[in-house]
């Protein structure tokens, strides 16, 4: 349940944010809009008078430009922190800056802005629903409707329905419209003129109330269904490291004796990969994601091993060099069988990263490793770190053909050939796990579940 509702909760930030963004092109336009208005009424196609005009039309494009202007310098110019966009208090910015510059509008255009009373709710309904916003929403529209209807008899464009009985001329004098004001024209204007539109635009609230109530039933079914569907990713992710690591294990008891050495293995390449991760140079390669592929790739970088006999592979002694070739050779047979055998994960940054282990997790820095003799960074970074897992395990572990070392003295013998055989960069990563890769070396092996640190 608790992810569930960070689920929809990430939703909700994420459509929130979304909505943000499309109506501040809305107020864009409204900008636009605004200015043609100007335009027009010079023209003469709208009879407001410019006194009352000019100044309106300005307030209302300073009003509509500030959440943009907002946005431009915050997002676009700073871009520091958090987008504005994410800011929980920036959609009441953006609603209750609607109404005002509309109300300026609607008073100004008069009967010519009777559609603009409609915008403003259609914004809020962008949101999901919540009850400070509806509230906003209808005081304000309930507010606008008169606000349109009385500002435009005083002040607006001339409209021979609220000003009958005057010719154009007297009725753009401010003086004249208020000797009209009689309690029987207030009365009227009130009966016929603001009940409507109060009516009318309240019919549209209502409706954006329904609307913005279908969001948040559709965000909050989206996220049980992404929750869902997250279940089954990590359902399937554990069951595909169960089984990467059965197989590693079968092969690893032909050379090793026990399965052990796949998860110390990855436990070790978790670690460095990991603490390799605070350093600038690797903070944007070895994301979260990444980690945790190399994790779970880890136990396949043996994998080729399957096709190299017992005689060579338990020989208790030092190979021939023909044995030797032979057995560099499950570099590439292990490649080979990861891109046919795991094909059907259809995870292709893991297979990619499983394959580059398997290939070159025995190829040098100095570039005399095998099977490509690959040199430097030429050798994929995830091969790199396994390299130096795998050694060091193999070194603090008993094998047919060799005693243990300590991981004191492991550790000694493969700084000294930091530069040569192992990537410099990641030595110093190891130097600085020292303590930390002893312990580990000695204790037990961790028999949790495979990848759990990374999918929790």
């Amino acid at each position: 349940m608790k992810k569930t509702a960070n689920n929809i909760k990430s939703l909700y930030i994420m459509a929130e944010e979304k909505a943000n963004a499309f109506n501040l092109k809305c107020l864009a336009v409204l900008c636009t809009l605004t200015v043609f208005t100007e335009i027009l009424n010079e023209l003469k196609v709208f009879r407001v008078p410019p006194y009352i005009m000019r100044p309106t039309a300005l307030f209302s494009f300073v009003i509509f430009s500030i959440p943009v202007i907002v946005y431009l310098i915050r997002d676009r110019v700073m871009k520091k922190g958090p987008s504005v966009l994410q800011n929980p208090s920036f959609k009441f910015v953006i609603i209750c800056i609607s109404f005002l510059g509309i109300a300026m509008l609607s008073i100004s255009l008069s009967f010519h802005a009777v559609i603009l009373l409609a915008i403003p709710p259609l914004i809020a309904a962008q949101y999901r629903e919540n009850k400070c916003i509806h509230i906003i929403t209808v005081i304000a529209t309930i507010i606008l409707a008169p606000v349109s209807v009385y500002g435009s008899f005083f002040l607006g464009a001339v409209d021979k329905n609220l000003l009958k009985g005057l010719t154009d001329d007297a009725a753009e004098n401010f003086a004249t419209r208020l000797a009209l004001a009689t309690p029987k024209r207030m009365v009227d204007l009130f009966t016929h003129y603001t009940v409507p539109r109060i009516l009318s635009v309240v019919a549209v609230t209502v409706l954006t109330t329904g609307i913005t109530k279908r969001n948040r039933q559709m965000l909050e079914e989206q996220g049980r269904l992404s929750e869902k569907v997250q279940e089954d990713i990590e359902r399937i992710n554990k069951m595909q490291s169960h089984v990467i690591d059965a197989l590693a294990n079968l092969i690893e008891t032909r050379d090793v004796g026990t399965g052990e050495h796949v998860a110390r293995t990855k436990e070790y390449v978790k670690t460095i990969a990991y603490e390799m991760q605070k350093e600038e140079k690797y903070k944007s390669i070895l994301t979260d994601e990444y980690i945790g592929n190399i994790y779970g790739a880890a136990p396949l970088h043996d994998i080729g091993k399957i096709a190299i006999s017992d005689t060579i592979l338990l020989k208790p002694g030092p190979l021939i060099e023909e044995e030797f070739n032979k057995m560099k050779t499950h570099t590439v047979k292990g490649g080979d069988m990861i891109s046919k055998t795991f094909a059907a994960m259809n995870d292709v940054e893991f297979l990619k990263i499983a394959e580059e282990i398997a290939v070159s997790h025995h190829e040098k820095w100095d570039g005399t490793g095998y099977p490509y003799r690959l040199k430097g960074e030429k050798i994929p970074l995830s091969a790199r770190i396994m390299a130096v897992a795998d050694v060091f395990d193999a070194l603090t572990s008993v094998r047919v053909y060799k005693d243990m070392v300590s991981p004191e003295k492991a550790i000694d013998i493969m700084l000294a050939e930091s530069g040569t055989h192992f990537d410099p960069s990641i030595m110093s990563i190891v130097e600085r796990l020292r303590d930390k890769l002893i312990n580990m070396a000695i204790s037990p092996v961790n028999n949790s579940l495979p990848g759990s640190d990374y999918y929790e």
